[in-house]
């Protein structure tokens, strides 16, 4: 039977695939670079000491590792994988890569040691130790990999110098073995931090996602779905601003349910909960355009925000919100307008004279709704264009 806590580990573990081989490709080019440049430099040194047959041998598998290595740093550029199974063959893929670099490097610890040079040996065995160190930050992000890359590479040195069985050659290949395993602890250190900030970074996402969420939450109306007034408020500031910057119209409309509190002791809160929920929802789907804003200000009370939008042209759109409530037919006997939900608007717009502010545009909006109430309601009023109200 499976382990849950097992389980849990390696769904993490799978979540942080991506950035891990996303971190190691993404450093690869340097490295690649470092590395031909420094096998080349170690050839030139050794060139007359070494065998020319072995050390060209050597030099081209060099350059071919590098070069596949390029190649496949391209193709996974190319490909963008995001998908699990694609990121496990990438995967094994620079495992590949890491391994093959390993052991061309662990062949020069055995064609290219000096048996008789000691200080060719002592530069051999610094330039592996070398390349040892500078691949743990590379490597080690992706599990494995350093250690299909070091040991090879200490391996062969270690015994070549424990071979020569003088006493300074075995404190030299002791000395590397060390070296060789504190430099795995390394890796496995640098792992685990990378691990576990990916970890933190993720559940810090997380955080900001839930929190944002939340903030997203407490702008709605609980009811009906809708923005509330909170949200209303916020984006009324933010489409003012913008409306004078850009010296764009922003027109502002307030509606109101006909004789909603008859609706309510008529037929009861429940069903008067419901009639919200449809009338907010047929408000909010009549709405066309991006920025366009409904909200629930108030008990019956709802207010539109629409941008780049002149008087007219809010007008039309009270007006096919009006007749998308009459659609809805929902009854209301209680009603003396008619014997069906109605409603009745203000509507408002910055192009006006007397209209200089958020709170002007919300006054002449409330002032026609309460002129469409007064005049017999289920119709729409729009503020003057110099004073007062008109009826549209």
């Amino acid at each position: 039977m499976d382990n849950p806590v097992r389980q849990s580990a390696d769904s993490q573990d799978s979540g942080i695939l991506v950035p891990q081989i996303a971190q190691s490709f993404r450093q690869l080019p340097i490295s690649l670079i470092v590395n031909l440049a420094i096998g080349l430099i170690l050839a030139a040194v050794l060139w007359n000491a070494v065998p020319t047959p072995v050390l060209l041998t050597w030099s081209v598998l060099l350059i071919a590792v590098t070069g596949a290595r390029f190649l496949s740093l391209r193709a996974f550029r190319n490909a963008a994988p995001r998908s699990e199974s694609d990121l496990a063959m990438w995967t094994k893929y620079f495992l590949a890569g890491a391994c093959a670099a390993g052991v061309v490097w662990g062949l020069s610890g055995i064609l290219l040691f000096h048996p008789s040079s000691f200080p060719h040996q002592v530069v051999l065995a610094f330039v592996l130790g070398g390349m040892m160190a500078g691949a743990v930050p590379l490597l080690s992000p992706v599990s494995h990999a350093y250690w299909c890359f070091a040991i090879p590479v200490v391996v062969p040195i270690s015994i070549q110098m424990m071979w020569v069985g003088d006493q300074i050659h075995l404190v030299m290949g002791l000395m590397m073995v060390i070296f060789g395993l504190a430099m795995l602890a390394t890796s496995a250190q640098v792992q685990r931090l990378f691990r576990d900030s990916e970890k933190l970074r993720r559940e810090l996402f997380s955080v900001i996602e839930v929190e944002q969420a939340l903030e997203y939450l407490v702008r709605l109306d609980s009811l009906t779905g809708i923005p509330n007034r909170r949200l209303f408020e916020e984006e009324l500031g933010k489409e003012w601003a913008r409306a004078k910057r850009d010296h764009a119209p922003f027109s502002l409309i307030m509606a109101d349910i006909d004789h909603f509190k008859e609706y309510n002791d008529h037929y009861g809160h429940p069903a008067g909960d419901l009639c919200l929920v449809e009338v907010a929802q047929a408000m909010h789907h009549a709405l066309s355009r991006p920025g366009d804003v409904v909200a629930r200000i108030g008990g019956e009370e709802f207010a539109f925000l629409l941008p780049q939008t002149d008087l007219s042209g809010a007008i039309a759109v009270a007006e096919q919100i009006r007749e998308r409530i009459l659609a809805l037919n929902f009854p209301h006997e209680a009603s003396p307008v008619a014997s069906h939900v109605t409603l009745s608007f203000g509507v408002s717009s910055s192009e006006l004279t007397s209209v200089s502010s958020a709170g002007e545009l919300i006054r002449t909006s409330d002032i026609a709704l309460y002129e469409a109430k007064r005049c017999g309601r289920n119709q729409i009023v729009a503020a003057r264009k110099t004073a007062s109200v008109v009826v549209a």
